[in-house]
């Protein structure tokens, strides 16, 4: 079976660091493109790290330039000359500042796509102020949303929410870029902004606020139009099971399925609303004593939306995810937090027919001076020793991770092989 490469042949040189544009890059990657990681002297110390939570990294060949010589600048610029995309996450214009900007580079060679992602895009009075994820789900207006007046505003997670969706938007407008040029033979220059990805998102409760002049109150877990919908305790240790119900005939299902008087199957979607809270007390009762997994299977069999609340152990040993190949083993040529592998999602789609590209490890900053020099530019090892000799290129030394961070606070002795972590 072969592998699913469509953008087979397509170089990026990408300046980035943290996880936004990153995360976009690595689906670049994952499609086939060749993405080279430009890396600063003496690289991230979290890099590693972060490759090995989030996995942004994974498969970049990797070359470490000094920016702040002019040899430097000029192997850069060489390397953007041969490549079809250039992007970069720093604040903007700090390529500009070191002869990498779009207008000098898309001068030289108008069909190169450029790209900026930056926390709020430009123009704008804030162009250049410093931003991550968090900060831009604040801008954004997401955090408000989730809670009503009054009430402490909340981020999702650690700010990886914004990060992965501006990637993607990253991803889809380079892809998009990249059918431009091949129909037309031009370039493009994209600036693409976090917060707008957080906006665009929230478009449907931004248009209601702008035409009511209230902000929408947050629905928790409950819906204006799926009634009853919630999160329903279930048996063992902070077990849960979402329940959505969407029509008439899914409400009577439950009817029947939980079998108590106080539930009427007659309610009216409007009657069932004004009673919500009294029919999530009997809910409540009914799920409280069984599985959440063996729950949600019965009533996804009689057509009810429902799933087990996953905790992220229990999504890696997933039946369905397993069934897909949702997750490979990535094998690392040293231990990363005393494991030598550890599972990692590919792409969460498929092309019947076709394989997924198998993800390889995190590349240590500079390690791949010399392979991508040779291949970009024709250099041989001895010039490429010289540069690194000379300070213009950096290669880091392999870090081992052998904090094992993930086995701290864990009651299960066999978590790490239930995991696929390998020893």
């Amino acid at each position: 079976m072969r592998v699913y490469l469509p953008l087979k042949g397509v170089r990026v040189l990408s300046f980035e660091l943290a996880f936004a544009l990153p995360a976009g890059t690595r689906v670049l990657s994952d499609l086939g493109a060749e993405v080279v990681r430009v890396a600063r002297p003496g690289g991230n110390p979290f890099s590693r790290y972060i490759s090995a939570v989030d996995g942004v990294f994974h498969g970049k060949p990797c070359v470490d330039i000094d920016l702040k010589t002019e040899r430097g600048k000029q192997l850069a610029y060489e390397l953007a000359l041969k490549a079809d995309v250039v992007s970069n996450n720093y604040r903007p214009g700090v390529l500009d500042n070191f002869g990498l900007g779009s207008d000098r580079l898309r001068k030289a060679k108008p069909e190169l796509i450029w790209m900026q992602l930056s926390g709020y895009g430009t123009p704008g009075p804030w162009s250049t102020f410093p931003a991550y994820g968090p900060s831009t789900e604040a801008a954004g207006g997401l955090n408000r949303l989730l809670v009503n007046e009054g009430e402490v505003p909340i981020r999702i997670g650690s700010g990886v929410f914004s990060d992965q969706l501006s990637g993607r938007y990253a991803a889809l407008a380079i892809v998009a870029a990249l059918e431009k040029k091949r129909a037309t033979g031009k370039g493009a220059s994209i600036d693409l902004s976090m917060t707008e990805c957080i906006t665009h998102m929230l478009g449907s409760q931004m248009v209601n606020a702008a035409t009511t002049g209230a902000v929408p109150s947050a629905e928790r877990n409950r819906h204006r139009r799926y009634v009853p919908q919630g999160v329903y305790p279930c048996s063992g240790t902070d077990e849960w099971l979402a329940i959505s119900i969407c029509t008439q005939e899914t409400w009577e299902q439950l009817v029947d399925i939980v079998a108590d008087e106080r539930l009427e199957k007659e309610l009216t979607i409007e009657e069932r609303r004004a009673q919500h809270d009294d029919i999530d007390a009997v809910l409540c009762q009914w799920t409280m004593d069984q599985g959440k997994n063996a729950l949600a299977d019965l009533l996804q069999q009689h057509g009810i939306a429902a799933a087990p609340v996953r905790t992220v152990q229990d999504s890696a040993l997933d039946p369905q995810f397993k069934a897909r190949g949702s997750l490979q083993q990535i094998r690392h040529s040293k231990p990363v937090m005393g494991y030598r592998s550890h599972p990692q999602p590919p792409l969460p789609w498929r092309i019947v027919g076709r394989k997924r590209k198998t993800l390889t490890d995190y590349r240590n900053n500079g390690r791949d001076n010399e392979k991508v020099l040779n291949r970009w530019l024709g250099y041989n090892a001895t010039q490429v020793k010289e540069l690194v000799k000379s300070g213009v290129m950096g290669v880091t030394q392999s870090r081992t991770l052998d904090n094992r961070l993930w086995a701290s606070n864990l009651d299960d002795p066999d978590f790490a092989s239930k995991l696929g972590l390998k020893d």
